[in-house]
């Protein structure tokens, strides 16, 4: 299956689905459930932003995507440096 979507959406995308989320949910929560809906709330909120801001600034679908993944797990690796020297 990931094979067949890389194909589709290009392996930067594909695999920044795969991890990006589960990182975020590892550095926020630690129950099994909250990750998933932690991941889940990830990718649909990054995947919301970068397709507005792909339609908004005229940019490729999936390069968008992509930065706002790696925006949304740029904001919470700070967070979760704040929570952990406070």
């Amino acid at each position: 299956v990931v094979t067949s979507f890389v194909r589709i959406g290009g392996v930067l995308m594909i695999f920044s689905y795969l991890i990006v989320p589960a990182v975020c949910a590892n550095l926020l929560v630690e129950s099994l459930k909250a990750k998933l809906l932690v991941g889940w709330m990830t990718a649909t909120t990054a995947s919301v932003f970068g397709l507005y801001a792909s339609y908004k600034l005229d940019l490729p679908t999936g390069a968008a995507i992509v930065c706002a993944l790696g925006g949304a797990l740029l904001l919470v690796a700070v967070a979760a440096g704040f929570r952990r020297k406070a």
